[in-house]
């Protein structure tokens, strides 16, 4: 799969005509071969045995679309047949020798067909799994309210574009909230389970003034009613104030990194971790103060469990140079190369968000909304909230008459 800066994007289906991009080289090559070993024939007088020109169109086959193979293949069997008229022989063997070169360049056209269909078959599955792709995951704005965002997305399978992780953001409101999972097992039945925790997950965020626990729990019911017996997805939901502080609802996934401007980087553990999702989870929300220009990073498992060939895990933190680049596309885009040179094949899907905080100063944040005294003393009495709002607020008994 190939990332777009700025979002989550599938690269071209593949070829969708016959011709691979060597073809158009491949064809003339093979063709003045065979040429040249017919030369040779009447430079030298040495014969050729007509079965090794089919080599060149067989080869053909592997490269070229069936037109063209068919013309390579009838430009053989004219040279075979010169070949064969000029060498000595009885008729029949002549006979026999040509009917070989002409089954043989017969077999390639054939061959070149098969691969063609082959390939417009797999280009059109492609193109079904793209759309599957953009809608279980959509693309990752590049910036939401106090943050700018990366996100990629690596599948362990090369043929497939679809898998179990899952990367949503919601960027309406003034909080934006983000949810990245990863779901046990592999092929249609994860990314079934992934789409519906992704759905749940839009679903629940639509919901005005729902907490972001409550969120968690809505996507938990959707995904216990979906999942099978042995079936969950672990998952963590992050709700960024720009106050200063992000919430975290933690569903037995890798707690995310956070790079301070200092350059230390530490895990955002909270202070107890919940099942994963349709494994009824005990969810409980924790809070962590932020600072403008910090940068985190949310993943799925796969990038901890990638291995070199000695064993060794990726260990994200060394990876402190890469996260710290100035541009935040170049830093995603850094730390997936150094995971590719250290691991050359991936045993699970990888993804990846990377958030870097753009909170505003301190003395442009909203602060806390000032309660109104009529609403205090309607719920603890007129005596009661007296003392609390000259005790703790401050104010005087003029402004609460006032109030």
């Amino acid at each position: 799969m190939t990332a777009r800066r700025g979002g989550i994007w599938l690269g071209p289906a593949g070829p969708v005509q016959g011709q691979l991009r060597g073809g158009w080289v491949a064809g003339p090559v093979l063709a003045v071969a065979v040429a040249a070993l017919a030369a040779a024939h009447f430079a030298t007088g040495r014969p050729v045995a007509e079965g090794w020109l089919a080599i060149a169109p067989l080869a053909g086959s592997l490269v070229l679309g069936p037109l063209r193979t068919g013309l390579l293949a009838g430009w053989t069997a004219l040279v075979g047949l010169g070949l064969a008229l000029d060498g000595p022989g009885s008729v029949g063997p002549v006979a026999s020798r040509l009917a070989v070169l002409v089954l043989l360049c017969g077999f390639a056209v054939a061959n070149s067909a098969l691969r063609c269909a082959a390939q417009r078959r797999l280009s059109q599955a492609r193109a079904v799994a793209r759309v599957a792709q953009s809608a279980l995951l959509r693309e990752v704005p590049r910036s939401v309210a106090a943050a700018r965002l990366a996100s990629r997305y690596l599948s362990a399978s090369a043929e497939a574009q679809v898998g179990g992780d899952v990367i949503e953001v919601i960027a309406e409101g003034a909080r934006p909230r983000w949810m990245i999972g990863d779901t046990r097992g592999k092929g249609l039945p994860a990314v079934r389970l992934a789409a519906v925790a992704a759905t749940s997950f839009r679903d629940a965020c639509a919901r005005p003034g729902l907490p972001l626990a409550e969120v968690a729990r809505a996507v938990d019911l959707s995904v216990t009613r979906a999942a099978g017996e042995e079936d969950f997805v672990t998952a963590v939901f992050a709700e960024l104030d720009p106050a200063g502080w992000i919430q975290l609802v933690n569903c037995g996934h890798p707690p995310p990194l956070r790079l301070a401007a200092d350059g230390q980087l530490q895990p955002l553990t909270p202070a107890a971790f919940a099942a994963p999702l349709g494994l009824n989870p005990d969810l409980h929300p924790t809070t962590f103060t932020v600072h403008n220009g910090d940068r985190l990073l949310f993943y799925t498992d796969g990038l901890l469990e990638a291995r070199d060939r000695a064993g060794r895990f990726f260990r994200l933190d060394q990876q402190t140079a890469a996260l710290r680049q100035p541009d935040l596309q170049t830093a995603a885009d850094d730390l997936l190369s150094r995971l590719r040179t250290h691991t050359r094949h991936l045993d699970d899907d990888i993804a990846i968000l990377l958030a870097e905080l753009t909170l505003p100063s301190p003395a442009s944040r909203p602060g806390p909304p000032r309660p109104a005294a009529r609403e205090i003393m309607a719920q603890t009495g007129l005596t009661q909230v007296r003392s609390l709002l000259e005790a703790r607020l401050g104010w005087s008994g003029h402004e609460l008459n006032a109030g």
